[in-house]
This record gives C-alpha cells, sequence and structure tokens, in this order.
C-alpha cells in the first residue's frame, strides 16, 4: 500500500458511509461495503500541542476501507483498495473532511 495525504470530496449514502469520491480529477466508485474503524491520530505531527482533557476526538480518527474504481470502467476492470480518513473541521463547524490516507495498485 501507497501512503498518501490527498483531500478528497466524498458522496456517502443515508448512513454516512462513502459511495464514491472524487480524486486527482476522476470519479471513483465505491465497489464493497466500506468497514469502519478508529485509529490514533498522529497528533504529534497535526498540533502543536494536544491540551488535556479536551476528548477522543482529538485522539482518534474515524477511517474506512473499501474497493473503488474509477466509474467509468466496467465492474470487471481494475479496483483498488482505499483507505480514507474522516473528521469534522475542529473550528466549530460540521464541515466535513476527508482524505485518502493508503491506497494499494
Amino acid at each position: 500500500m501507497r501512503q498518501i495525504n490527498e483531500s478528497i470530496s466524498v458522496s456517502t449514502n443515508q448512513t454516512g458511509e462513502p459511495v464514491g469520491f472524487l480524486w486527482r480529477n476522476s470519479t471513483y466508485r465505491v465497489r464493497t461495503k466500506p468497514i469502519r474503524w478508529f485509529a490514533r491520530r498522529d497528533w504529534w505531527i497535526e498540533a502543536a500541542r494536544v491540551q488535556r482533557g479536551v476528548g477522543a476526538g482529538v485522539l482518534e480518527v474515524e477511517m474506512w476501507r473499501m474497493i473503488a474504481s474509477k466509474s467509468d470502467i466496467p465492474e470487471a476492470e481494475e479496483k483498488n483498495q482505499f483507505e480514507l480518513v474522516h473528521s469534522l473541521d475542529e473550528s466549530g463547524g460540521n464541515k466535513h473532511i476527508w482524505r485518502i490516507a493508503r491506497v494499494s495498485d
């Protein structure tokens, strides 16, 4: 798997699962049911200092793993495994932030 850290635009279904995303000017369609889990955030890289007692959201990040392919390619063609990171804007807004963390070729 290649490590990547790029912002993407994600479409979700009514339950919040990713169903598609836009990455590097290509539209991808999720081909399998996404798997969700929580992982430790690299807070020592992302923030100068984490305050005590601010909650699990500072240390944990929501992850999603799925198989996806470019939407203009038939299902039988090339598919890749993607790991996406989902978080909310920390400035108090409800803006969803999505990034690609890893891609397997």
